[in-house]
């Protein structure tokens, strides 16, 4: 089951992240760097313990189809649609019932 937003108006978001690597071979030190990834979708969950983005919300005002990424990941979280700021993507917990 999805999860419903209840709270302040949610953006559409890019966040820019680093995720882990980890090697088990010869791999040299310079060519282990960590891949830098871009993920899109509205912003439900930005907060001490994850930054949360949804891709899809059904007729009852459901969020589906989530990336769920640690805060200590996100390099860079932002808005892409017209009006939308920056002050409105710091951390917040938004209520969803």
């Amino acid at each position: 089951m999805g999860r419903k937003s209840s709270g302040p108006a949610i953006n559409y978001v890019e966040v820019e992240w680093q995720d882990i690597i980890s090697t088990a071979g010869w791999e040299r030190y310079e060519d282990t760097k960590l891949p830098t990834f871009w993920s899109y979708g509205y912003l439900i969950n930005n907060n001490d313990d994850e930054v949360r983005i949804a891709t899809t919300k059904d007729e009852k005002g459901e969020w589906f189809g989530f990336t769920v990424i640690p805060p200590g990941c996100v390099k860079k979280i932002s808005p892409l649609i017209k009006g939308g700021n920056r002050d409105s993507i710091k951390k917040k917990n938004y209520k969803t019932s």
